[in-house]
Parts: structure tokens; sequence; C-alpha cells
């Protein structure tokens, strides 16, 4: 008998399936515990209202996570945004 322990592949397979919201319940337990492909995919998710409701800030915290991991494709995305905002952010002077 199978015991109920999801995995990294199986949050995978069911987003590549389109069953997003169960990708996002498995990849929220991984990503809790501090899987950093599972917050970079659920920052995704996130981003995009994929399975979850749309939520930037909650986007960015997981994207973040990931990147504090060196995760290649986060520090990707989350460098660009820190580089938007600061070319967004009035300057003093």
């Amino acid at each position: 008998m199978k015991d109920n322990i999801k995995t990294l592949a199986d949050g995978l397979a069911a987003y590549k399936q389109e069953k997003y919201k169960e990708a996002a319940k498995i990849l929220t337990v991984l990503a809790n515990q501090g899987d950093a492909e599972a917050q970079f995919k659920l920052g995704v998710m996130f981003k995009h209202g994929i399975g979850v409701p749309q939520n930037d800030t909650e986007a960015m915290s997981w994207l973040r996570k990931s990147s504090d991991q060196n995760h290649e494709h986060a520090k990707l995305i989350v460098d660009v945004v820190d580089r938007e905002s600061e070319d967004s952010t009035p300057h003093q002077g």
C-alpha cells in the first residue's frame, strides 16, 4: 500500500495534465518544505493565476525563496523585476 506522500514529479505531472489545483496543492506542501523547484513553479502559477488566484505579491515571495536557493530561472525573474522596480522608482535629487 502506497502512502500519500507526493513528490515534485507528482506535482509537475499534475501540472502537465492541466490538473492545476491538484498541482498547486502538491507544490505548496513541497515549497513550504524548502523545495526550490516547487517554489519556482508555485511562483509562476501565482504570477499567472494558474490553479491559484493571481497574486503578484505571493508570486514574488515564492520566486524570491527559490532565487535565494540559486534556482537559475527564479534568479533571472527576480533580477528583472527588481531592475524594473528600480527604474520606475522616482529618484530624489
